[in-house]
């Protein structure tokens, strides 16, 4: 049996566990601690950039990965979205849109919550300012005759806001502290998105990197397609490199620099000498000759200008 908590513990536990939760995990972690504070059997958490509630981002438990696309098949038939929109940042009673009698026999009921046991329903809508996302965090449960109560509704607008803070303060320290995004001189900045391009944490500098090399964007979406797997690509005078994590992904900005006119054989060389490896031992590294190796090194101080492993070990941490 989960062990209960109050809201106050609650919200001390979403902001503490933020630096040990990995993003995409961190919401639905974040909605099995809620069910700690108000019973539920089932919630859903969807998020897109467009207030009709149209997701591209979601999280639940006691629900299917098929769920997200019947609710946004039958949002046309769905008072209670509009009833939602019309009150973000207060949570919508099922009751407050529908009577018993019409809920059980609308068509809204027997084509979206009986096929998955949902008989009640408390909803409530977030607008968050700083990335431009909706949200819709919904909690369902399966018996009819445990309707949510007006205290749980309460409880339920204070800690919204404090599921969608925490998750924002959890992203935003992964990008700070994450291992991998690390930079010497700021010189790579990044943001979490979802596989739309909308941004789920960014960094100040971010924006400003894409509003200089990209002027004409949609301030909500990344300008580029994200692909599907870890890549690095080169636009606008950009080195854009993407990281995915679960249903998001992680997007460095970083401004071309000399050593992006190496070659990816020369680039592979470079960083094997500048980690202190010798002519041989770099080699010995990629199945080459030494002598390749040294006409390899040898171009890329021609390239650069430089004349020495020291100019070059600079050259990399600068960039890097």
């Amino acid at each position: 049996m989960t062990m209960k908590i109050d809201a106050e513990e609650l919200i001390s536990l979403l902001y503490r566990e933020s630096t040990r939760i990995t993003p995409d995990q961190y919401r639905g972690w974040a909605l099995e601690q809620l069910s700690r504070v108000i019973d539920f059997d089932a919630a859903f958490w969807g998020s897109g950039n467009r207030a009709d509630l149209h997701f591209h981002y979601v999280n639940h438990i006691g629900l299917d990965d098929n769920y997200a696309m019947r609710l946004k098949e039958t949002l046309s038939i769905n008072p209670i979205k509009e009833a939602v929109i019309g009150n973000l940042g207060r949570p919508v009673n099922m009751t407050d849109v529908y009577k018993d009698d019409a809920f059980y026999s609308s068509e809204l009921y027997h084509e979206l919550f009986q096929p998955y046991g949902i008989e009640r329903i408390l909803a409530a809508g977030h607008f968050d300012h700083d990335n431009g996302l909706y949200s819709l965090i919904s909690l369902y449960r399966f018996d009819r005759e445990q309707v949510f109560t007006e205290a749980e509704r309460s409880l339920q607008q204070r800690l919204v806001f404090h599921l969608v803070s925490a998750v924002s303060h959890a992203f935003f320290l992964h990008l700070r502290a994450g291992h991998f995004l690390q930079q010497t001189k700021d010189q790579a900045t990044s943001a979490i998105c979802d596989f739309n391009g909308c941004f789920h944490e960014v960094q100040p500098r971010f924006v400003s990197l894409l509003n200089q090399y990209f002027p004409e964007r949609s301030d909500s979406n990344l300008p580029f397609e994200i692909p599907e797997e870890k890549s690095t690509i080169e636009i606008n005078n950009l080195s854009v490199s993407f990281k995915p994590l679960g249903d998001l992904v992680i997007v460095s900005l970083r401004l071309l620099g000399p050593l992006d006119a190496l070659s990816k054989r020369e680039q592979q060389i470079v960083t094997l000498i500048c980690k202190g490896l010798s002519f041989k031992e770099a080699a010995r590294q990629i199945n080459v000759a030494p002598s390749t190796v040294s006409n390899h090194i040898y171009r890329v101080y021609e390239k650069l200008g430089i004349n020495s492993r020291t100019e070059l070990a600079q050259l990399v941490d600068e960039q890097n």
